[in-house]
């Protein structure tokens, strides 16, 4: 390794130019180590996107993942701590019809229709990828998903998304349980619903609690419609919080364009 130094008690009178060329060179190959780690952790996340696709993530492994990648199977551990974290780092691209029908609510919309929109919007994605999005949400992983998000979209910045504060604070939750928690918060004291202060808590646990039973059935039972499964979680939703108005996907089209686009 070459080091430069500059001698700061030297009569030579350095130009910022000379200075600048130093620095440069001490810091490209640490800038270049960067470049390197990013270019790998997407090469290792497209590499299990696709083992995803081609067998679902029963089928994912180390193995076939370096494989895939043309990089050797240590390689990996150097930015995954195994295989279901990088699963989960796969399993964001999923995420994008999701995050186009979120940046299209109408800031317009009431909190209920907020509320319910999004929920709409989470249930159509999760139900149509029942295996990833439990593993995601309930998996070995499932409490400590900031950093993911965050990472993910270091790595694809363009597909970041933009949300309003409230949208935002619930997207990049830790966990379900906070995330579903954020959304609900809201409704609480809005006379259309029975959630306030005091028992909000456990109206969340409940919806948590419906969520993951219909997730679980979805993935005991492949074939079982997305859309149904949205519709009933929805209702269940919709008795849990006391809400007594129109659902109908029409309206909710209107209060969200992804969404329209969505369900067409």
């Amino acid at each position: 390794m070459v080091y430069y130094e500059i001698d700061i008690n030297s009569n030579r009178d350095y130009c910022q130019d000379e200075i600048n060329q130093v620095k440069e060179r001490i810091w490209m190959p640490e800038l270049e180590k960067d470049e390197q780690k990013a270019r790998n952790m997407r090469c290792f996340i497209e590499a299990t996107r696709k083992l995803i696709e081609e067998g679902g993530i029963g089928k994912v492994s180390i193995r076939k993942i370096s494989e895939k990648a043309g990089l050797h199977n240590s390689t990996i551990y150097l930015y995954f701590k195994d295989v279901e974290q990088l699963i989960l780092f796969a399993s964001l691209k999923y995420f994008t019809a999701y995050t186009r029908m979120l940046q299209n609510i109408s800031p317009a919309a009431s909190p209920e229709e907020t509320f319910f929109v999004v929920w709409s919007a989470f249930g159509q994605t999760v139900f149509e990828k029942g295996d990833i999005f439990y593993n995601f949400f309930f998996g070995k992983y499932s409490q400590n998903l900031t950093p993911i998000f965050r990472q993910y979209y270091e790595l694809y910045p363009d597909e970041a998304p933009h949300y309003s504060s409230d949208i935002e604070e619930m997207y990049y939750g830790n966990n379900i349980q906070e995330r579903c928690l954020k959304i609900l918060h809201p409704l609480s004291g809005i006379a259309s619903v029975r959630v306030n202060d005091q028992n909000i808590e456990l109206v969340n646990e409940i919806i948590v609690s419906c969520l993951k039973e219909l997730m679980m059935d979805k993935r005991a039972n492949p074939d079982l419609d997305p859309t149904a499964l949205n519709e009933k979680l929805l209702r269940m939703i919709q008795y849990v919080v006391g809400y007594t108005g129109n659902l109908d996907p029409q309206k909710l089209a209107r209060i969200s364009v992804g969404y329209e686009q969505y369900i067409q």
